[in-house]
């Protein structure tokens, strides 16, 4: 309450309860924070795992260490 950080959802698989999410460089540590301190919601206990963090888009398409070249 008091404060707002615009949060883009890019993807959300419901399969795998997995999303992707974008938010400007300022506000990385405050969305960090609150993912973190977030235990509930809707009366449901929850948690978040980061998979991976990149300045760059590109950099979450794919994995280099699954890369198969041909």
């Amino acid at each position: 309450v008091g404060a707002a950080l615009p949060v883009d959802v890019l993807t959300y698989e419901e399969k795998t309860l997995s999303a992707i999410l974008r938010v400007i460089s300022s506000g990385f540590v405050k969305l960090w924070s609150a993912l973190t301190l977030l235990g509930f919601y809707q009366n449901r206990r929850c948690a978040f795992r980061v998979l991976q963090t990149s300045p760059f888009l590109l950099a979450l398409a794919g994995n280099s260490r699954e890369l198969v070249l041909d």
